[in-house]
């Protein structure tokens, strides 16, 4: 019988660690902002217009730098032919950004808490793993709307373990790179990102590739709606020690041996910001690839933001 911890609260704890990051080469001098020339908490201006992906939140990290926080909901199902034998996660988080020069940003991306239902492992619910890091604006072009990121997280494993299946059993250094690019009232946003294990034994080595693009229907208006589409895969690169035959996902690093390396999703959904700085963003998430062979049906993903 599963041991249940206490109900808890399902406010979020935000915190996390900061990774040394060097900077690359050949960004521009990075403009003064009026009243406020280190850009402390203000950031990088002039790319107001963009909007924040909403699918895959735990590792899609936009190239902007902004102080906010984004409130986080995602109810992920399982396929009942999968190893978990079907059941869900349900995950309620809570992430910060804050601008600490115009062009370096702290960002706290997992947090929070998860209730986990499965046919194979039965319920359980506790804290999630906490992960943090910095990234910099290295290319910023307002003329053309083009924006360059690079950054680095690094994830504890401190949170409620079920078998591996809430958390992992490792820690997990995540470099990344994002692009965004805008087109009048289409933006385009991609992310790269490569997910090592601090031991090889207990997690797999996993990378992401991430799509987002969006048009505004009414871009003049003080409440803007935008559709969104993406799309997002996910690549084991070795095996674990692990005997599942899943991995898992985005949500957790089972260091596991998957029957299937390859996993794709698409998320379909939308925007709606007011005043550039509320956002609310919707989306249904479900796989491309065969169900029974990872953690992935399909889910849920609605999130609120407010930046400064």
């Amino acid at each position: 019988m599963t041991t249940r911890l206490p109900k808890l609260s399902r406010s979020c704890i935000v915190t996390g660690l900061c990774a040394a990051f060097a900077v690359a080469q050949n960004a521009q001098p990075p403009a003064e902002t009026e009243g406020n020339k280190t850009g402390f908490l203000t950031g990088l201006r002039g790319f107001e217009k963009f909007h924040e992906p909403v699918g895959q939140p735990l590792y899609f990290e936009t190239p902007f730098n902004d102080t906010g926080v984004k409130a986080l909901y995602i109810r992920h199902n399982f396929a009942k032919n999968s190893a978990l034998a079907g059941g869900n996660v349900t995950v309620y988080a809570l992430q910060a950004r804050a601008a600490l020069t115009e062009r370096l940003a702290f960002i706290a991306t997992k947090d929070g808490y998860s209730e986990i239902e499965t046919g194979t492992f039965g319920n359980d619910e506790g804290w999630n793993d906490v992960a943090a890091g910095l990234k910099y604006v290295a290319i910023a072009d307002r003329a053309n709307d083009f924006v360059v990121t690079p950054g680095v997280r690094y994830m504890l494993s401190n949170g409620r373990k079920l078998y591996g299946v809430i958390n992992g059993t490792t820690k997990e250094l995540s470099p990344f790179v994002s692009v965004a690019k805008g087109f009048d009232r289409l933006h385009w946003i991609g992310n790269a990102t490569l997910r090592v294990p601090t031991d090889s034994d207990k997690g797999n080595t996993v990378g992401h590739w991430d799509l987002h693009v969006d048009y505004d229907l009414n871009p003049d208006s003080q409440a803007v709606f935008a559709p969104v589409l993406e799309l997002h895969g996910l690549h084991y690169l070795d095996d674990g020690q692990v005997g599942l035959p899943i991995g898992g996902g985005d949500y957790t690093n089972l260091g596991s041996q998957p029957n299937s390396h390859f996993v794709c999703w698409a998320s379909a959904g939308f925007r709606f910001e007011m005043l550039t700085k509320y956002e609310v963003g919707f989306v249904y998430e479900f796989v491309l690839t065969d169900a029974d062979k990872d953690i992935w049906k399909d889910r849920v993903t609605i999130d609120f933001c407010v930046r400064l």
